[in-house]
């Protein structure tokens, strides 16, 4: 393996770490706005006269929670598909330096073979000259 493709692998890990590290991030966001939204359905209700506005103050609190978390989650998306993207073009130009790599090789491979194959040849003729 080459150095431009070490190169473009190590590329490729980082921002694989970095979108693992998003991706959790949003996870725990949205794990977070799933659990507000339990304890609202599950606590959300008025039980006495006495406890009407505290219920109204924890519902809007716990809704105005419930969409910062969405948002939060939300602002984080176009950054993870950008990351995405990125990591697509990577994996890309690897592949294509790869692939030129390769054919450098094989064409390496090919011109020693001929080489060789010339050089038997001459070998071949000299002692063919001497003999005849």
């Amino acid at each position: 393996m080459g150095l431009i493709e070490r190169l473009h692998r190590v590329e490729i890990e980082a921002r694989a770490v970095e979108l693992n590290t998003l991706r959790d991030r949003m996870a725990d966001l949205e794990r977070r706005s799933a659990e507000t939204a339990e304890a609202l359905a599950r606590d959300g209700h008025i039980v006495s006269i006495e406890s009407a506005p505290y219920v109204g103050a924890y519902i809007r609190d716990a809704r105005a929670q419930i969409g910062a978390l969405d948002r939060a989650r939300s602002d984080l998306e176009p950054q993870a598909a950008k990351l995405e993207d990125a990591m697509r073009e990577s994996f890309r130009e690897m592949k294509t330096v790869a692939t030129v790599a390769a054919r450098a090789r094989l064409r390496a491979a090919r011109n020693r073979v001929a080489r060789e194959a010339a050089e038997t040849d001459e070998v071949v003729l000299l002692r063919w000259g001497r003999e005849g």
